[in-house]
């Protein structure tokens, strides 16, 4: 995992996390509405549903790399996809 400040903005961080997605939020219909990448190092960082973000559904119990936008929400990681390496 590589993560880089960009200055002026606290707890904002670009990254790149390798990692496997896992499903962590399910419809009434048990469908997987969302996803989180778990780490080697057991992080788990929760993607945000923007269309990237969407795009990891089909990996779903998948090894993947992405990079994108790091930030920390009620003392959880959350990841904002910007492009899936792997």
């Amino acid at each position: 995992m590589r993560v880089g400040g960009k200055k002026g903005k606290a707890d904002v961080n670009s990254i790149t996390i390798k990692g496997i997605v896992v499903p962590v939020d399910w419809d009434g219909k048990g469908r997987v509405i969302g996803v989180a990448i778990s780490t080697f190092n057991e992080d788990e960082y929760l993607v945000d549903r923007n269309e990237k973000g969407a795009d990891l559904m089909r990996f779903i119990r998948m090894e993947v790399e992405i990079s994108g936008i790091l930030r920390r929400e009620e003392n959880r990681h959350m990841v904002t996809v910007k492009e899936i390496l792997s």
